[in-house]
């Protein structure tokens, strides 16, 4: 009997121990380890679960093996399954395709579930794979259709954003950027304030901004107080940039057997020729560059409570360039305030303010005489200082010394910036509600700039100081009402609005000659000589009404309806008004019955949207005829006496009216697997009509041409986005995100179908295509006789006579790729190991051809100044017979490769944008000092670039003074409380 109680007792014993509670708890985070509020902690196959506090904190009573899921609106799902640990934390993943998160449209907000047109949305997480450079630049290769490019690698230069191709020649290809509802500029906000960037790709979504909306819209929505915990954040950063791609070029005494070889009749001067004894040789690209460095602080403080939240944030950006004396610098400080009156009225303000100053010398009108072509070009016998131990100017046409320039030349721009909003919204009915949101800007621009006599040749032999001031303000009012109602299977939201905006601009152009180099910009009166002085002013409006119309059956069939009417006064009147309707559908196919059973498929949405938008992106007046008064060009001497003078500048057309852009789109979003593949699949077609064409007038008209609404542009393509997540783990996980995008672009028409060869537009082909002669390799002894015909000999450039006609001139030019890339896109790999995260980030483009300008000069003889080491050591000569180079020859005809596709080289690219290594410290650690997180990380940003382009950097625009990429290496932490 003892026995059997005893075997009974370790039976319930065990039985209890199987079913024990133990008690777990834990931390759940975001990629940024920042807390997450309101998490759902619930055991699988149950209703038994939490929700995480302000701290991101929970605790549960759990069994042993049970698993726990966590979920969170805009996240992926994560399960876990409970081992007996005391404490299980959590970093969730972003879910690009959740359905329920809520996305920024136009003038409103929408669930992605019940989007119809085409918006790609960009988190402040994704923006961190761009550390150096301006907020535009961070959205290169994280949205397909969106090709983003980084003309110039100058400090505080702006990206170049172009939405799904090129639809316009003269009135901008740029798109409309909006921040917290105001037009603004990419580059005037701090990476840091960042919340989220919608872009609103197709007619359906951007139509919303009628006039503007056919270059795209990017929508920036600026961070916001939430209510709870006071939350204070600190991120710094910084680090060293490096050249990359420094041009290998000869040295002096390559340099002075080449000229020998040339015949060139060079005199040599005693500066030179006392280098040459010497063995020296002057490094001009180590001369003017250094390394550089870049430092970022932001500091915001958000929190608030159930009746107001704010947010506050500080940030400063500087950045040393490569090229010695050039340097960006801004400050900005930004408010945010939301607070809640009573139960139907609510409103807000937002405030900006930045000021940014600029020193750049490498912004020449004419870059044959910027800074970096000067130093890549100048003879290496030349020293930087003469035997005087004043600045070498002994330069060959007339360029002046590379050192002199960074030295002596001072221009700085500086630029304030302040805007602000404030709105109400009222509730008077419940689902019915009335917003006004009013909102003004004021910018100041002001660059001084003095040239100093000492620069030598191409400057002034006297001081030169301008100073340049520019006003800008602008005001807009938007009013809307909006109606929300469900009735059964049904839902509507209806938008109307009403807006007005006015834009005002003033400047002003002051300068003097014989300014002493001390006071510079300071004393202009004390010139010697003074002008050109101008001023000028303009000014803009634009009114707009506007509706939107959604309806909803069933979540599973959507529609959309939008129409503005917008009336700009930059356009003649009785053309002035323009109308952009759009109509989109979308069919939720996974909400279907016969879906039910395909578990494994998430969503799958069909989406269908054409539309109208227009473009004014042009000057104000330009539809008038303008006059300029007064000035040396148009004043006159009449019987001895000088008087004001008035000249036409410019030819009326009363008939100047909107470029017009029609646009369909075709798409499939997808996600399998509870989203971990998900993305989508678009077709896009956009035809641009009535373009802003700057017409070629006859001569006798006494204008050179005239703006007017003529020719057609066509384009088309196909959109890519996937994005995954590998693995997801308790201790690790990985995710992809990966885009692509190709564009197709074609001149259906222009004016009375002719083609303009000058500007490179040519019907039936795309915008710039090349069409220049083709080279084919170098004559040779044996093809002397053949030479002889097109008055050349052995070692001269070879072009083919495609005619043929023995001569070759322009009838032999052809068709020899397009100048703007055919695809593009970018792929990130996120990996996280516990505390460790790795992010590879990498962009490319592909398909185009660039114009290496530089390889004029440096692949033939180059009687300006320096060649490259490759041309001295590959040009043809009798005794070396290459195919690859020209001999050194004074006329030899095409020799540098003018006007032929010599110095045509493949654009593709593969760069390797950004690599950062990241570790989070444990809660364990920071609860030590009341951090709620801290994360330290290195980076790499332009690791590597795999491309067969030569150049300095081959997103540039310039080619013959770009100014040289970097390599940036930099280091920081970020700390949360």
């Amino acid at each position: 009997m003892k026995r059997n109680i005893l075997v009974l007792l370790m039976f319930l014993g065990s039985f209890s121990i199987a079913f024990a509670q133990n008690r777990v708890s834990g931390t759940v985070v975001d990629s940024e380890s920042n807390p997450l509020v309101g998490v759902t902690v619930i055991i699988k196959g149950t209703q038994t679960g939490v929700t995480t506090d302000v701290n991101g904190q929970y605790s549960m009573n759990i069994a042993k093996n049970d698993i726990l899921v966590y979920s969170f609106i805009g996240m992926i799902k994560q399960e876990i399954t409970y081992n007996g640990q005391g404490k299980i934390n959590v970093s969730m993943i972003p879910d690009n395709y959740d359905l329920e998160d809520v996305v920024v449209i136009g003038y409103g907000t929408s669930k992605k579930s019940d989007l119809t047109g085409s918006i790609a949305s960009v988190k402040s997480d994704d923006l961190k794979n761009t550390k150096v450079g301006l907020a535009g630049n961070a959205l290169q290769g994280m949205a397909a259709g969106v090709q983003v490019t980084q003309p110039s690698a100058k400090p505080g230069a702006d990206a170049s954003i172009v939405i799904r191709g090129k639809g316009s020649v003269n009135a901008g290809n740029s798109p409309l950027v909006i921040v917290d509802g105001i037009p603004s500029s990419l580059g005037d906000v701090a990476t840091g304030d960042i919340e989220s960037i919608e872009i609103l790709k197709d007619a359906s979504a951007a139509s919303i901004y009628g006039n503007r909306g056919s270059n795209g819209v990017i929508l920036i929505t600026t961070k916001k107080g939430s209510a709870g915990k006071t939350r204070v954040s600190f991120n710094v950063q910084g680090g060293a940039l490096n050249m990359m791609n420094k041009m290998d070029l000869m040295n002096s005494q390559q340099y002075y057997d080449l000229v020998t070889t040339s015949g060139q009749n060079y005199t040599w001067t005693t500066a030179e020729l006392l280098q040459l004894s010497r063995g020296e040789t002057t490094d001009w690209q180590n001369a003017v560059t250094q390394p550089g460095s870049f430092q970022n602080y932001n500091a915001t403080v958000s929190g608030g409570n159930e009746k107001s939240t704010h947010f506050l944030g500080l940030d400063y950006y500087d950045q040393e360039g490569v090229v010695k004396n050039s340097w960006y610098n801004r400050l900005t400080l930004r408010y945010n305030n939301d607070s809640k009156l009573n139960d139907w009225i609510n409103m807000g303000v937002r405030f900006n303010f930045m000021e940014s100053k600029i020193k750049n010398i490498n912004e020449e009108s004419d870059e044959l005489y910027g800074t970096m072509y000067s130093a890549i070009s100048s003879q290496p016998t030349a020293p930087i200082y003469d035997t005087d131990g004043e600045y070498f100017d002994g330069f060959l046409n007339t360029k002046a010394n590379p050192v002199a320039i960074v030295n002596l030349l001072n221009r700085t721009t500086q630029r304030t910036n302040m805007n602000g909003s404030f709105y109400i919204e009222f509730e008077p009915v419940e689902k019915l509600k009335i917003k006004t949101d009013n909102a003004g800007q004021m910018g100041f621009n002001v660059t001084n700039e003095y040239e100093d006599p000492r620069m030598g040749q191409h400057y002034s032999s006297e001081g030169v100081a301008s100073i340049s001031n520019s006003k800008n303000r602008y005001w807009q009012t938007e009013n809307t009402i909006t109606y929300e109602n469900s009735f059964d299977v049904h839902k509507i939201k209806v938008m109307g609005g009403a807006s007005a905006s006015k834009s005002e601009y003033q400047h002003s152009l002051a300068q003097a000659k014989g300014i002493d180099p001390i006071t510079k910009y300071y004393n202009l009166g004390g010139g010697s000589e003074y002008g050109p002085n101008n001023s000028y002013a303009s000014a803009s409006t634009l009114t707009s009404f506007y509706i939107r119309a959604n309806y909803n059956y069933k979540e599973r069939y959507l529609l959309t309806f939008t129409m503005r009417a917008d009336g700009s006064s930059k356009f003649a009147p009785g053309h002035r008004w323009g109308y952009f309707p759009s109509l989109a559908a979308a069919w939720r196919i996974t909400e279907e019955d016969f879906m039910k059973n395909f578990d494994k498929i998430d969503n799958l949405k069909l989406r269908i949207s054409a539309g109208m938008l227009g473009n004014q992106s042009i000057g104000d007046y330009r539809y008038s005829a303008l006059v300029s008064r007064g000035g040396e060009n148009n004043n006159y001497v009449l019987n001895g006496n000088l008087y004001t003078g008035a000249t036409y500048t410019s030819i009326s057309n009363p008939n100047l009216t909107w470029e017009k852009s029609s646009q369909v789109d075709i798409a499939l979003d997808y996600g399998f697997f509870k989203n971990h593949i998900a993305g989508s699949i678009e077709y896009y077609y956009k035809r641009s009509t009535d373009l802003l064409w700057s017409v070629i007038l006859p001569l006798e008209s006494g204008y050179q041409s005239s703006l007017t609404n003529v020719g057609i542009l066509d384009n088309s393509g196909i959109e890519l986005t996937i994005n995954t997540v590998n693995v997801n783990t308790y201790n690790f996980q990985w995710t992809t995100s990966f885009n692509f995008t190709y564009n197709h672009n074609n001149v259906v028409e222009l004016y009375d179908g002719k083609t303009d060869i000058n500007k490179s537009i040519f019907i039936g082909h795309s915008l710039g295509e090349y069409y220049l002669l083709e080279s084919d390799g170098i004559w040779q002894m044996n093809e002397s006789s053949e030479a002889a015909i097109y008055n050349a000999q052995p070692g001269d450039r070879k072009i083919k006579d495609l005619t043929p006609d023995n001569q070759i001139n322009s009838d032999d030019r052809t068709f020899c790729g397009q100048s703007t890339p055919k695809y593009y896109g970018g792929m990130s790999n996120t990996f996280k190991y516990k505390g460790l995260d790795l992010v590879v980030f990498i962009n490319y483009a592909g398909g185009y051809y660039i114009n290496n300008s530089m390889l004029r000069f440096f692949n033939s003889y180059n009687t300006w100044g320096n060649s490259s080491v490759d041309y001295y050591n590959n040009y043809w000569k009798e005794e070396r017979p290459s195919n690859k180079y020209p001999a050194p020859r004074i006329g030899s005809s095409y020799s540098n490769g003018d006007g032929t596709n010599a110095n045509l080289e493949d654009g593709t690219f593969i760069r390797i944008k950004n690599l950062e290594l990241g570790y989070t410290l444990p809660h364990r650690w920071t609860d030590n000092i009341k951090a709620t997180s801290i994360r330290g990380f290195i980076s790499v940003q332009n690791l590597y670039t795999f491309t067969k382009y030569s150049g300095y950097d081959v997103e540039a625009s310039q080619q013959s003074n770009t100014y040289p990429g970097a390599r940036a290496f930099i280091g920081g932490v970020s700390i949360n409380f």
